[in-house]
């Protein structure tokens, strides 16, 4: 319906198609959605990246090596020289890489070297603290700090764990004219010590053995024979005898130890 006015003056209609840009702005309303979607993911990835690689990692991998360590204290002694290799193979590896850095620049700018973080130094610490102790309690009282590791209920120690029968080859070994070389060697004689003992407990370590006490210039290696069938208990034994061999003919041929074959006072 129109009135006269309209009539006579006339009407103009415009019809505009707005549906492309509709279409377009819509499209980008949702990229942009989609882009800050991303964003917030990304940041949300990085964030959990950081806090999973700077402490919950490390607190993981603390606890499945205290778990180790609880139920076989004689293991932190294999962890310790398990993280010792890998550490020797990363400096090699850093120092290989340094070396062609140098080699190609012509160059090298002195870096700060990065401090360990806190969880590393913590880790190390507990491994080195179960070394030593599996090192001064020996096989048979890494049971009593197992027995104690286990313990959840109380914070004491107790030494008094009840006993138990077990079947064990024995071995015993020690320096001959050990007053002798300590009166020659005065304060030398621990270093002499320990050079022969490095070779006696790495020897007996790998063929299956412990060595359990030092005492002065004594060794008592023992090798279990806990739930071992007769083949096992005969293989041990040939361990045993074998160990000791390799024992005598690693120290003749030591080219530490043959230093003092030419000492004048042990000769």
């Amino acid at each position: 319906y129109t009135s006269d006015f309209q009539e006579k003056a006339g009407m103009l209609i415009f019809y505009f198609d707005t549906r492309q840009l509709t279409s377009i702005e819509a499209v980008l309303n949702l990229c942009q959605t989609l882009f800050i979607c991303m964003l917030l993911a990304g940041f949300t990835v990085s964030l959990t990246r950081g806090a999973n690689d700077l402490v919950l990692n490390p607190i993981e991998r603390i606890s499945r090596k205290l778990l180790v360590i609880r139920d076989s204290p004689m293991a932190a002694i294999k962890l310790g020289d398990g993280a010792y290799r890998e550490e020797q193979a990363a400096l090699r590896l850093a120092k290989e890489n340094e070396e062609k850095w140098i080699e190609k620049f012509k160059f090298w700018k002195s870096r700060k070297k990065n401090e360990p973080m806190e969880t590393v130094i913590l880790e190390k610490t507990i491994i080195k603290i179960g070394g030593l102790l599996a090192l001064g309690f020996g096989e048979a009282g890494a049971e009593i700090i197992g027995e104690n590791m286990k313990g959840n209920d109380t914070a004491g120690v107790n030494a008094m764990i009840p006993g138990r029968m077990v079947d064990c080859i024995f071995g015993y070994c020690d320096i001959q004219n050990f007053a002798d070389a300590t009166q020659i060697l005065q304060d030398k004689v621990m270093v002499f010590v320990n050079q022969i003992a490095e070779i006696v407990h790495g020897i007996v370590d790998e063929y299956a053995g412990a060595a359990n006490k030092n005492i002065g210039e004594a060794f008592l290696l023992v090798w279990r024979l806990i739930d071992a069938d007769a083949s096992h208990r005969t293989r041990l034994a040939d361990f045993s005898l074998m160990s000791f061999i390799k024992v005598i003919a690693a120290i003749n041929k030591s080219p530490t130890l043959a230093d003092y074959r030419e000492h004048p006072g042990l000769i």
